[in-house]
């Protein structure tokens, strides 16, 4: 329905709605698991945000909306924190909220997230790793799919606050490295048996149960390649992988 409301009708109903979308998001109990009601509604919820018509009517409540797409980021689940992403790239493109405080609060989120990646890969990606069960979620913090989707978040950032950007994006090379450096601990020891027998690995092993899950870690790598960083990082992971 928002998407044909004129933009002179919404404009009554949007500083109504989105104060009230967005406390019922701050205040509502994060859901897990796709079976529960909590979780249809809250993705209801930022679908709604997600959705809202660009005009300035909207404009004022830029700041509110970001930092509370942050908030879904630290605290949600992985789809609504891909889709907290989403809604943050819009609002950066179309409003420019960014301040030094959002700025901190998001690399805070980033570089976490960041961290969390070398237990995730041992989690799922081990020969000995647990088959996840497709109807729960992990935390958007400790996502593969919400780093990668971050990581676009700072690519527009970039784009449309170069000068207060750029210092900040150098506390992330270093552990943007380390999550271009991980390798699944099943896909390594397929690859080093074979290379030990003379050969040439590729393709996925398949002692890796959670394919899904290793899917989403490569493209997440690949989303970190082309991060504001540059392909300074596409070089390393290609020189890595084929010994140039």
């Amino acid at each position: 329905m928002l998407d044909t409301v004129r933009d002179t009708e919404s404009a009554h109903a949007l500083p109504y709605l989105i104060p009230a979308l967005l406390e019922l998001l701050r205040s509502g109990t994060v859901a897990l698991h796709k079976d529960t009601v909590e979780y249809q509604f809250r993705r209801v919820l930022l679908e709604i945000i997600n959705r809202l018509p660009v005009n300035e009517a909207i404009r004022p409540y830029a700041t509110p909306i970001f930092n509370c797409m942050l908030h879904i980021l630290r605290h949600d689940n992985e789809e609504n924190g891909v889709i907290a992403c989403k809604t943050l790239l819009d609002v950066v493109r179309s409003y420019r909220p960014l301040t030094d405080d959002s700025l901190s609060e998001f690399l805070s989120i980033f570089q976490e997230a960041f961290r969390n990646m070398s237990g995730l890969v041992e989690q799922t990606l081990s020969n000995d790793s647990v088959v996840l069960d497709p109807n729960s979620m992990l935390l958007g913090i400790r996502s593969f799919k919400v780093l990668g989707e971050m990581g676009m978040v700072m690519v527009i950032m970039s784009q449309f606050h170069r000068p207060m950007v750029s210092a900040a994006v150098q506390t992330t090379i270093a552990p943007a490295f380390e999550v271009l450096a991980l390798e699944a601990p099943a896909q390594k020891k397929a690859r080093e048996d074979y290379e030990a027998m003379g050969g040439i690995w590729a393709g996925m092993a398949l002692s890796i149960k959670n394919i899904s899950a290793y899917s989403d870690f490569i493209h997440t790598q690949i989303k970190v390649c082309f991060a504001p960083f540059g392909g300074v990082f596409l070089l390393f992971r290609v020189t890595r992988c084929y010994r140039i």
